[in-house]
């Protein structure tokens, strides 16, 4: 079989709709694609990133699919501690990227905090709690040797290195769709958006120590 390992909200759903050549339906609870296939090999999630995790448990949940060689399954679970050998083909979307990792967190952003329900919290409490939650999004998914790498940006951006991934394989209509739900990543404005502004407020937190003082 073949993998494809991502952290949550980087496109898992809509890579292997791609490489398996499906078109999924959309979820209505978080407008992520509702891939059955992305989600075969999860066996759990983190805020952050997927590394500890029970490497005997990923496997056996695998061997328990009894699939074909073909065929493309997702999980959350960082694949540096595993053994790639047992698979035909591993993919790796990493966020090394500074694009990478706040378009992922604006992703987040938009289920978390626009989309759902409303929130209790209001004012400057909704943004500590909005720019505490920005945190877990600026810890890496990082490169495995052995895996096909690609930074999430890459996807995004639909550039070069992405188009070669996904070569041989119709991507017009699952590119399409998911830019339609993810308009908010292709604003002329994104760089200063608020979800962004929470982002950089974070990372600033993180590096100094200390809270963000507002002017």
């Amino acid at each position: 079989m073949n993998l494809v390992c991502f952290p949550h909200y980087t496109c898992g759903g809509l890579l292997v709709d791609i490489l398996s050549d499906t078109f999924s339906l959309i979820n209505p609870i978080n407008n992520g694609i509702n891939s059955v296939a992305h989600s075969l090999g999860k066996i759990g999630d983190s805020a952050t990133v997927l590394t500890d995790f029970d490497k005997t448990q990923f496997i056996n949940k695998l061997n328990s699919l009894k699939l074909s060689n073909d065929q493309w399954v997702g999980t959350h679970c960082w694949p540096g501690n595993i053994d790639l050998d047992i698979f035909n083909q591993v993919i790796c979307v990493t966020t090394m990227t500074y694009r990478s990792r706040i378009y992922r967190w604006v992703r987040a952003f938009y289920h978390y905090y626009f989309n759902s329900t409303p929130w209790q919290l209001a004012g400057m409490d909704l943004v500590d709690k909005q720019r505490e939650t920005a945190k877990n999004y600026i810890i890496p998914f990082s490169p495995v040797p052995g895996a096909i790498n690609i930074e999430f940006n890459e996807i995004v951006e639909n550039n070069v290195q992405f188009q070669h991934l996904v070569n041989g394989h119709n991507t017009y209509d699952s590119l399409h769709r998911w830019k339609e739900i993810n308009k908010f990543l292709y604003a002329n404005d994104f760089w200063q958006s608020i979800p962004v502004q929470r982002y950089y407020e974070a990372e600033l937190e993180l590096s100094l120590d200390q809270r963000y003082v507002y002017n």
